[in-house]
């Protein structure tokens, strides 16, 4: 058509050059909002100075990549409102992919609750249930409010929380409504974040399920030795799992394993 819907760019660019581009377009072509949706981004800035070429402070994504997966650079861009300035720093990274890793431990619990028996409803699964629609509720509300990703991820985290609550609250069986109610509702937000993609896509599931199997192992083997109260034998494991990232959880369905 003769409009844009959507138009970007860097928020020093509105005046004069878009107000211009404005100005020119509509007596042009005599149709007014020539754009509906302008979206200004604030500056990515270094040590809290704008990244520019003439200052010699920027960064190309291939060399970023080279130290961060693209999924944990998305997150780090979606934790700032657009519209709002971003400071870049290998540190802020690190942090982001801290935060992606605390919100693929909800997605562990999430299949590990769906291989759960099912289970009678409970105040906890109601509970759950009511988290999961307010959560909808918030994140339809952030996005509806200029696109805040920001708040929209802090919507996920605690949703996260809810379902470990539960999951540290169940034994043996749980409500599976109240895990499918909670496990759309954090789908659908990571979804349209695009993140946590290949925990979800079954992409990493082959690989996932060796690895369950070779924990178990390892849990049951540390187990025999903490019968036989060989307590140096039983830490030792414990402490060479945590020295690669791996975490030992005892929970009333016994040992649990979650990544760092």
């Amino acid at each position: 058509g003769k409009t844009f819907d959507f138009h970007g760019g860097g928020s020093d660019l509105i005046f004069p050059h878009h107000e211009n581009e404005i100005a020119q377009s509509e007596a042009f072509s005599d149709i007014d909002p020539f754009v509906h949706y302008w979206l200004h981004n604030g500056f990515i800035t270094v040590n809290e100075e704008k990244m520019s070429k003439s200052l010699n402070n920027f960064f190309l994504v291939k060399d970023i990549l080279e130290h961060f997966s693209p999924e944990v650079v998305r997150f780090f861009i979606l934790s700032t409102h657009y519209r709002s300035p971003l400071d870049f720093s290998d540190e802020r990274l690190s942090e982001s992919g801290r935060s992606l890793e605390r919100l693929r431990t909800a997605v562990e619990t999430i299949q590990h609750l769906e291989k759960m028996p099912a289970g009678a409803v409970s105040a906890d699964s109601k509970n759950l249930i009511a988290a999961a629609a307010q959560a909808k509720q918030d994140f339809e509300s952030a996005m509806d409010d200029d696109f805040n990703t920001a708040l929209a991820g802090s919507v996920m985290f605690g949703l996260a929380k809810e379902i470990n609550i539960y999951q540290s609250k169940v034994s043996g069986d749980c409500d599976q409504k109240a895990v499918i109610a909670a496990k759309e509702v954090y789908y659908l937000i990571a979804d349209t974040l695009g993140i946590l993609v290949a925990e979800r896509d079954g992409k990493v599931e082959e690989q996932a399920g060796l690895v369950d199997q070779l924990m178990e192992i390892i849990i049951e083997l540390r187990q025999q030795a903490r019968q036989k109260k060989d307590w140096s034998m039983a830490d030792a494991v414990r402490d060479r799992l945590g020295g690669i990232g791996i975490i030992l959880e005892d929970s009333p369905q016994g040992v649990r394993w979650k990544k760092r």
